[in-house]
């Protein structure tokens, strides 16, 4: 191997990470918090929606194409992820345009860490407790973004104290997650339907019953519906949304064939039943039409809504059943924010990617370059971190949330586009494919499993793609949050050519660096 085909000869990162460390990575990445809050848009939008069931139906489709993820990292297990296996199987422009899609997302959420701590945590909170004036403070633009500076740089930290320190974080925040989930739960048990209905109506200034009957009033219809479950299943698994991004940090697992198996299968698996276990108690005792109701309710704007906050059931309408408990409602408060130390594994996982382009020579080498001590990229980390505060300001000071209205399709679109290098994969390179290891290899009636894998991730994939442009789902589709979408992979394109053009020119055609697999 020529060493100038990769930025060096080895990649520098160690496998510190093992396959429960892995699983919780998986779980932490899909946030169960910001699941509680897509849980109310979900019920508002789609009348008729059995948040348990529509969770019954996301894990399989998850965990199938999980599965297949996880049969590719075990080929190439290197950092990247599908990025690796995208551009050697189909073409290197295709893997980076895919995977700048991804990075792109992220980033744009790691920008709204800030948000959903202040605005259905912290501020509620706050001014429920009195202190209205430091609340609305907080929920200033110009709060939030302070506040956002202020996690940004403290995510940057942590990434920069090396990857041992990150996953300690993990396991801390996972276990105060833990702490307020079944703290939750627990008082929900305790309090019961009656209990609830009654502090409710005693402590909210609203009417359980009259909030039910004038979301009806409003056209909103009670019960379940098969169609509004279907529907709700859309938005249901963008909670499941991170399920795979382990194959991004496959350079540093350790046992990484079985590992990723856990992480991701175990990880989906075990973030759907935590998802069942606050879906279910939370429509026991506070009753789902109620629920459902008093989301349509809120997020319509409709007047008979009078709470100051959106009802994000976890994290806020647990005060009414907590009865003025400041401890209950402080450890629920912490889990909650706990939660979103997802966006710290996006700052993580993001890092990777840039420098696995990097070590491919798609961007400098500088990229690539790591601290001695922790072995940390650190001009990727700084690339990454100021995207962040980039992308913080967007979302704060202009209406660049707004086009953000298709991530389901557009996320889908690229796992899609990775099934078909995987069915192809076996064909197309079988000089990696011979050489993997025997679960990739495995045939089934003569096809490649990882081939049939494929083919289940392009069916649920593009299924998930129509279903995220239906009308029904998005409104009416707009032609200019589609093209906002299309838009971000062709960047991709435009900086991969931009490369390929620049490589060229110094005697290396950048092509060549996907002929072999990175060296780890």
């Amino acid at each position: 191997m020529s060493k100038s085909l990769f930025a060096r000869t080895t990649s520098g990162l160690t496998r510190d990470i093992s396959a429960r460390d892995a699983l919780i990575f998986t779980i932490v990445v899909m946030c169960p918090s910001t699941a509680y809050i897509y849980g109310i848009w979900a019920a508002a939008f789609y009348p008729g929606v059995n948040h348990p069931l529509a969770v019954l139906i996301s894990i399989p489709i998850a965990v199938l194409i999980g599965i297949f993820y996880a049969l590719y990292s075990a080929s190439m297990p290197r950092t990247g992820g599908d990025y690796v296996w995208a551009s050697r199987v189909l073409h290197p422009a295709i893997g980076f345009s895919l995977v700048f899609f991804v990075m792109f997302i992220l980033i744009a959420w790691i920008g709204t860490v800030n948000v959903f701590a202040i605005s259905y945590s912290i501020a509620p909170t706050l001014g429920y407790f009195g202190y209205a004036d430091l609340a609305a403070s907080l929920s200033s633009s110009v709060g939030m973004f302070i506040v956002g500076i202020i996690i940004l740089l403290m995510f940057a930290a942590v990434v920069a104290a090396g990857t041992k320190t990150f996953i300690r974080v993990l396991w801390i925040a996972s276990a105060l997650q833990i702490i307020g989930v079944l703290t939750y739960v627990g008082v929900l048990l305790a309090i019961g339907p009656g209990g609830f209905k009654a502090n409710f109506n005693a402590l909210s200034g609203m009417d359980y019953d009259s909030a039910i009957s004038a979301a009806q009033a409003a056209g909103y219809q009670s019960g379940f519906t098969a169609e509004g479950t279907f529907l709700g299943v859309v938005y249901m698994i963008l909670s499941f949304t991170g399920f795979n991004l382990a194959v991004y940090i496959s350079g540093e697992i350790k046992e990484v064939r079985r590992s990723q198996f856990i992480a991701i299968v175990g990880g989906t698996v075990a973030f759907g039943l935590w998802l069942l276990l606050v879906y279910g108690v939370t429509y026991w005792a506070m009753g789902a039409d109620f629920v459902n109701a008093l989301s349509y309710l809120s997020i319509m704007g409709n007047p008979a809504y009078t709470l100051s906050f959106t009802p994000a059931f976890y994290n806020l309408l647990w005060i009414f059943a907590a009865n003025n408990n400041g401890l209950l409602i402080s450890i629920m408060t912490l889990g909650y924010l706990m939660g979103l130390c997802s966006n710290l594994t996006y700052v993580f996982t993001t890092v990777r990617m840039v420098f696995a382009w990097s070590f491919d020579r798609i961007l400098p080498r500088s990229f690539a370059n790591l601290d001695r001590r922790f072995n940390v990229p650190y001009v990727a980390l700084l690339v990454v971190s100021l995207a962040s505060l980039a992308s913080l300001a967007l979302w704060l000071f202009t209406p660049f949330m707004s086009y953000f209205a298709y991530i389901v399709p557009g996320w889908f679109m690229a796992i899609a586009i990775v099934g078909i290098s995987g069915i192809i994969f076996p064909y197309r390179r079988k000089d990696i494919f011979e050489k993997s290891p025997p679960i990739v290899t495995k045939r089934i009636a003569g096809v490649p499993l990882i081939s049939i894998m494929g083919v289940i991730a392009v069916i649920l994939s593009a299924w998930l793609v129509y279903a995220g442009f239906m009308p029904a789902y998005a409104g009416t589709i707009n032609p200019t949050y589609v093209a906002f979408t299309f838009s971000v992979y062709i960047v991709g394109f435009v900086i991969y050519a931009i490369a390929s053009v620049y490589r060229k020119r110094t005697g290396l055609p950048l092509e060549m660096s996907f002929s072999e697999v990175p060296p780890e």
